[in-house]
């Protein structure tokens, strides 16, 4: 058994002498990198310094300073969101082709200017959640990629369009005009308004009659109580009207007039728009991919030269003593 014990003893201190060995190398390692790096320190300063300015013209050519946009956040109405989501995904191409540049009513150089045009749902969970928990499952987890997927735009109010042009010109809000201008004059969709509106107009005259009769009804019964007991008889299947069932009825009727009249007002096009910021500079953020990148390759580099440096003179070395 002591023999035994003996042997596991000097297995273990070889264990621990192979770990310590290691663990010494390793530090030897990393000290001889710190060594290293504090000898050339001056050295990567100056590379780190003139990457990060390189870099820094980089990002900034890549990305300019300014964009200039116009926003105009619009509320489609008549079902017409996949409409003009369509138009609006077509036209980027469509305005490479000369020819319907010029059928648009826009300059060639004018459309030139423009840089990207995109239109996206404001996007306001309130608005969508309710629709789709009646609609089906949805987790909680959801972002703003995942809500503004196709199948989700009809459920929002409101939408907006964003035009980025390259250059200053002042001549630039005439491209969103002319956007705009072409939108309302769909034919189809003119004709489902027009028909709408005459539709509308009439339910609100119909309306207007029933609140008369009733106001006037109400007004002779306050009036003459006695006289119109049991005169005025209305024709319904399920319940006898009764003074607190008229007035509820009137109430009903001017909520829905009140109702009719704003959306004639604000309904006689396929879209109204809510808001339009006009031209606008905006200060883009740098990137700063290569305010970054850029030292770190120049530094990269300059350490690995040292490295297959040493790495040579290590070969020729050990070719020698051989």
């Amino acid at each position: 058994m002591s023999q035994a014990n003996q042997n596991e003893e000097m297995d273990l201190m070889q264990l621990f002498a192979m770990i310590k060995e290691f663990f010494r190398k390793v530090l030897s390692l990393f000290v001889d990198a710190v060594l290293f790096i504090k000898k050339k320190i001056i050295l990567f300063l100056i590379l780190g310094v003139l990457g990060g300015g390189l870099g820094y013209f980089m990002d900034q050519f890549q990305d300019k300073k300014n964009s200039f946009v116009q926003e105009v956040i619009i509320e489609p109405k008549y079902k017409s969101v996949e409409y003009l989501y369509d138009f609006v995904e077509d036209l980027q191409d469509n305005f490479k082709d000369d020819n319907y540049v010029l059928k648009f009513g826009l300059d060639l150089e004018l459309v030139k200017n423009v840089d990207k045009i995109t239109l996206q749902p404001v996007i306001r969970s309130e608005e969508i959640l309710t629709q789709i928990q009646d609609k089906e499952s949805f987790t909680e987890d959801y972002d703003d990629n995942l809500l503004r997927e196709r199948k989700y735009r009809n459920f929002y109010k409101e939408h907006k369009l964003t035009l980025i042009f390259k250059n200053s010109n002042p001549e630039n809000t005439k491209i969103v005009a002319a956007i705009l201008k072409h939108l309302k004059s769909n034919e189809y969709f003119k004709k489902i308004v027009s028909l709408e509106l005459q539709q509308l107009k009439g339910e609100v005259e119909q309306n207007r009659k029933t609140l008369a009769f009733i106001n006037d009804y109400l007004d002779n019964l306050s009036k003459n109580p006695n006289e119109n007991e049991g005169k005025i008889v209305f024709a319904s299947e399920t319940e006898t009207p009764t003074i607190a069932s008229l007035i509820k009825r009137k109430e009903e009727l001017l909520t829905t007039v009140r109702f009719q009249e704003r959306s004639l007002e604000l309904n006689k096009e396929i879209y109204s728009v809510v808001k339009d910021t006009g031209i606008i500079s905006k200060q883009k953020q740098l990137s700063k991919r290569m305010l970054f990148v850029i030292p770190l390759i120049f530094v990269g580099i300059a350490i690995g030269i040292y490295f297959f440096s040493f790495l040579f003179k290590s070969v020729v070395n050990f070719v020698n003593q051989e």
